[in-house]
This record gives C-alpha cells, structure tokens and sequence, in this order.
C-alpha cells in the first residue's frame, strides 16, 4: 500500500510539473486554507494485539484525524503549504493483556482499563504542487516537521494480590513525522471549494514508559517503545480560496 501511494502521488506530481512548463495553460492555482476531518488507518507492530510481543503497541488500527490545512501558490503551479493535524487511536486487545497478565501472575481474574488515546499532533510544511483544471484542482504535497506524540495509560487490577493495582503511565514523545500525499479540490461558489486528499503518514517516537506500584517484574513490562505510527489518511475537507 505504502508504495502504491507513493507512486501514485510521484506520477500526479510529474504529470503536474509537466503541464506548468506548458505555457499555454495560463490558470494560476488558488491558494487556500480550510478544515479536514477524515479517517486514519495504521499498521505493522502499533497495531498489533500479542501479549508475548513487546513491539505490539494495542493500538485500534482505525482513527480519527482532524486538521487544519493551507497552501500559498507563488507560482502558476508551485506553493509552500503546511497542515497542524491529530490523528488519535483508542486501545485495542485488553483483554488480551488482561489473560497474558493473569497467567504471568498466577492469579484469579485480572482486569486492565486505559485512560486516554494514542495520539499525535503534527505540524508539517512543505512544497505544493497543484494543477486547476476549471473547477477542479489536482493537489500533490510533501509535508515534513514535528510530531508529538502520547500513548494512554493502563491499569492492572490483580484481583487476589496484597499490590493488586498497577500501571503503565501515559508518555509523550516528540519526533520527526512527514506525509506524502495526492488530493482533488472542486469549487462550489467563487471562493469556496470542498476537497478530499489521501496522505500516506510516517512517525517514530520513543516513548519512555513509567510503571508504578509494580510489585515484580513478572509478566509483560513495558518502559521503553520505539515503532513506526504509520499509515493512510482519507480527509475530507472545506476551504476557502484566494483566487
């Protein structure tokens, strides 16, 4: 999937560069700004739910994402651009760890609740290449820079031990993020457009992950995950142009 989307958008990008050197398309690409909602979807270990595997994160691989987005053309078909975004994933597979915890401590019954969400806040800039077609744009974007990152915490309820409540707290961890990605804007009204764009997105924070009340070590312990928060978004969107 991941590179299919990126040749994909490459030959949006080429076809576009293309048609800006003909110089008997006059039409400049309207800049913009607007709001996105849309749906992400993960992978590889974020997602996955093993109990043995200290790489899988939990992770539902179905999001929300929600953004704000803006591109200014200094060119007839080139701009800088940049989108402020989150992108959050509940917990999935508790009790999955609920099991694993309960063998690993040779208790009764075991019950792990979450407090919170994966979550990234991304804040990305970068070149925009863009194509009017009448009432349609034909968007291409590589957008890079700074994402922050949080996991939710989790609570451990050992039915029958002396410490029977332990938990793996929340972290948060800043790294370097960028999307790829290919989108269509169609003009309603003079200044309006609605627009859809599909993004491929790639993080890899290194969370550093307090345990407390742990009264052993046994079972499944997590202080320190590194893995890619990586996938596709699907964003749906209004803008308002500067024609």
């Amino acid at each position: 999937m991941k590179k299919i989307l990126i040749l994909t958008v490459v030959s949006v990008c080429t076809y576009t560069i293309s048609i800006a050197q003909d110089n008997s398309t006059p039409a400049k690409a309207p800049s913009f700004i607007g709001v996105t909602v849309g749906y992400a979807h993960a992978g590889g270990n974020f997602t996955k739910t093993d109990y043995e595997n200290d790489k899988a994160g939990f992770a539902n691989p179905g999001g929300l994402n929600l953004g704000i987005e803006g591109a200014y053309f200094f060119h007839k078909n080139i701009g800088i651009g940049g989108v402020f975004s989150n992108s959050s994933f509940y917990t999935k597979g508790k009790q999955s760890l609920a099991d694993g915890y309960k063998e690993a401590f040779d208790v009764d019954s075991t019950t792990v609740t979450d407090k919170g969400k994966y979550s990234t806040y991304n804040f990305l800039i970068g070149p925009y290449f863009s194509f009017p077609m009448k009432k349609f744009t034909i968007d291409t974007r590589l957008v890079v820079g700074y994402v922050s990152a949080k996991t939710p915490e989790l609570r451990v309820d050992l039915e029958d031990q002396a410490n029977a409540t332990f938990y793996q707290r929340s972290a948060k961890a800043g790294t370097f993020g960028f999307q790829v990605g290919a989108g269509i804007r169609y003009s309603i009204v003079k200044n309006l457009c609605v627009k859809l764009n599909v993004d491929y997105f790639y993080s890899k924070p290194d969370f550093k992950i307090t345990n407390d009340n742990r009264a052993n070590n046994a079972g499944r312990l997590i202080d320190d995950y590194k893995q890619p928060i990586a996938g596709v978004l699907l964003n749906f969107g209004i803008a308002y142009q500067l024609n």
